[in-house]
């Protein structure tokens, strides 16, 4: 996930050019570019975090593409230019549903220029708006997906405060976590369709990792938000089903290519152990944690 990202990045970063030949439209930086498809929805402006498919095409052939790298659409918020050709210049200037392509000539690049391209090439950047992101909008959205989800798996379960859905399936007897007690804990990861994307308990799905529950310091953030919220309304030894909204898992960006964007998550968990003091550290890298990949 790191590297995509890092590469989609490093690519925004190559978006610098004096002006180019041809386009309708030039941004304040003097960036050409054309609308392919002017959409309905509402204008851009600076702090928006919009959702794009970008493609990157060094003339005709194509070297990125945001949706087979990240699974989808690829969130960045729109932020005040910092140079006089940056292109968020030329997204404030675009609407949601628009499609815009911004072509650079190499030679236009500053130094050193990309391994990839010559004199006399054109490197391609299209942006396809495909919305913007409403932190109210998507807990609404999750809401009622976790209802569906419930009402046809008839699931009885009890939210937390924080909005985590919590169906207790074995009650155990112990100990309830506080913040700061390290808490030893067996789960299976699944999509809202079933399937799998980690478990403790499938050697298959963590190569080289033993079978044994991970442990982690509740409340302090090692873990998604989902999960301390969760797995501290739980006693020790109980089994339960966490239904966690898009917002309290991995957000709009997801972690692919196993979680998309805005996904729902549930958790099969079993809290095996609760020790009380100091935390310990994680025994799990966190590439292999629920909550750090």
């Amino acid at each position: 996930m790191k590297k995509n990202k890092q590469l989609l990045v490093a690519a925004l970063g190559l978006f610098l050019a004096s002006c180019g030949a041809g386009g309708s439209k030039k941004t304040p930086g003097g960036v050409d570019f054309v609308v392919h498809k002017s959409g309905t929805g509402a204008q851009l402006k600076l702090g928006d975090t919009v959702l794009l498919n970008i493609i990157q095409s060094l003339n005709d052939s194509v070297l990125v593409e945001s949706r087979k790298m990240a699974g989808g659409p690829v969130p960045f918020v729109i932020s005040k230019s910092v140079n006089k050709y940056d292109l968020m210049d030329g997204l404030a200037m675009l609407k949601e549903g628009d499609s815009a392509t911004f072509s650079i000539p190499i030679d236009s690049l500053p130094e050193p220029h990309p391994p990839f391209g010559k004199k006399g090439d054109k490197l391609n950047v299209t942006f396809i708006v495909v919305g913007k992101y409403a932190a109210a909008e998507q807990k609404a959205k999750d809401e009622k997906t976790i209802k569906e989800y419930m009402d046809k798996n008839k699931i009885t379960a009890t939210p937390t405060p924080e909005g985590v859905y919590v169906a207790v399936k074995e009650e155990g007897t112990g100990a309830q976590p506080k913040v700061g007690d390290t808490v030893y804990v067996h789960y299976t990861g699944k999509l809202l369709d079933g399937k799998v994307f980690d478990s403790s308990l499938d050697s298959t799905l963590r190569p080289g990792m033993k079978i044994e529950p991970i442990k982690f310091p509740i409340g302090r953030g090692f873990v998604i938000k989902g999960w301390d919220a969760g797995i501290a309304a739980l006693k020790k030894g109980s089994k339960a089903t966490l239904i966690i909204p898009s917002t309290l898992a991995y957000g709009l960006q997801g972690s692919p290519p196993a979680i998309p964007g805005n996904s729902v998550l549930a958790f099969d968990v079993q809290l095996v152990d609760v020790k009380t003091g100091a935390p310990e550290a994680p025994a799990a890298p966190a590439a292999l944690q629920p909550g750090k990949k």
